[in-house]
């Protein structure tokens, strides 16, 4: 194979776009790769390869018919672009794509990829297990980037399990050392600073990452004496609400929201914790970029990827009943109850000043991201 082309929404704005566009990079060291993004605009991920705009960006407030005409120009284009490069591979990734990709084939070998947990996504339907049936039935292969996302796409979508795969997301070690150790904005080196103690976070400001909770923490933390600051990087429809939030307890002063960033491992290098409360993941690449930058994490238990990562060899299917000290990093239990604020409040005080418990992490956070390699997750691709 020679001719490979990836097909994403854009090159910001999520976690599917950026693991994306590290494919490229990685897959153009042996092969033609041709990056093809529906709207290029407002790019912030660096990429391999030849960039291709198809310049039919989401219509999401528009009427159905122009959306479906948006649809159908995507797939006109993007057959043009097979046929033009002589592509025999299709990697696309998440559900808008991965249709305009099976909609678009020649013949070339098509590969869905999806990115998160399906039926939290959206609702298990009639609709929508005809949607991922189709999917999984017209791609060559349909990978899931967790063990619990392949199971629930078998099991509650109907999907067949033989054509079913999980690869896990990688990430460059390297390049994020590297750029972990770019100066910090003036304003951020301040805010870290004035605090003895700060927890990052990363991630779209939305309701589903449950950042109120990282407020809450603050709080918390707070009155137990700790001079404790919160970096929240990223932005989304929640920002306003969080603002209000921290105003609310009284802890305005004591979070830094930096908005989208193109360079968040700078902050999070310069951090003491990294925390991750969300309601569901696919699998939580930020935890892993984390660990590559000596920030020990903690995370809620959430369905999929988050226990691969912190606790691997463990069974999936549970859930922490309690904190748990994983392998790699701290679980507390899903859920956003008084009790599981609690645990969650133990956990992050106890990785801040247990300085024999952060060295353990410390210690074993390369050995974490070990099994996230390029070089291992590359070759289970094009072995695919």
């Amino acid at each position: 194979m020679k001719n490979l082309a990836i097909v994403v929404q854009n090159l910001h704005n999520g976690g599917a776009e950026r693991m994306a566009a590290n494919m490229s990079k990685e897959l153009a060291k042996s092969l033609n790769v041709y990056l093809i993004v529906f709207d290029s605009g407002e790019a912030i991920y660096s990429y391999g390869g030849k960039l291709i705009d198809l310049k039919c960006p989401p219509l999401e407030n528009a009427a159905v018919l122009k959306r479906v005409i948006n649809t159908l120009n995507r797939v006109r284009r993007l057959r043009y672009i097979k046929k033009k490069y002589d592509i025999e591979c299709t990697i696309s990734h998440m559900g808008g794509a991965n249709l305009v990709n099976i909609l678009s084939r020649r013949k070339d070998k098509v590969i869905s990829v999806y990115h998160s947990m399906p039926s939290k996504e959206f609702e298990v339907s009639f609709k929508n297990r005809t949607v991922q049936r189709f999917i999984g039935k017209h791609s060559d292969r349909y990978v899931m980037v967790s063990e619990p996302a392949v199971k629930d796409m078998h099991e509650n979508f109907g999907v067949p399990e033989n054509k079913l795969s999980c690869i896990y997301n990688f990430v460059d070690a390297e390049e994020i050392r590297k750029l972990g150790e770019e100066k910090l904005p003036a304003e951020a080196g301040e805010f870290i600073a004035t605090h003895e103690k700060v927890l990052v976070h990363a991630g779209r400001l939305t309701a589903l990452k449950a950042q109120h909770r990282l407020i809450k923490l603050l709080a918390a933390l707070r009155g137990k004496g700790s001079n404790a600051g919160l970096i929240l990087l990223g932005d989304g429809e929640e920002k306003e609400t969080l603002k209000a939030n921290a105003a609310e307890y009284g802890v305005a002063g004591h979070v830094l929201f930096t908005g989208e960033v193109k360079n968040p491992f700078r902050y999070i290098k310069n951090s003491d914790v990294f925390v991750l409360c969300s309601r569901y993941e696919g699998l939580p690449m930020v935890q892993i970029e984390a660990l590559c930058l000596k920030c020990p994490v903690v995370s809620v238990d959430m369905k999929s990827g988050a226990r691969e990562i912190l606790a691997p060899g463990t069974d999936c299917d549970r859930a922490a009943e309690a904190v748990e000290h994983a392998e790699y990093g701290i679980l507390t239990p899903p859920g956003e109850d008084e009790k599981e604020d609690a645990f969650l409040l133990d956990a992050v005080y106890e990785l801040l000043y247990d300085e024999e418990l952060r060295r353990g992490y410390l210690d074993k956070s390369d050995e974490a991201v070990k099994r996230f390699s390029a070089g291992n997750i590359i070759r289970q691709w094009l072995e695919l």
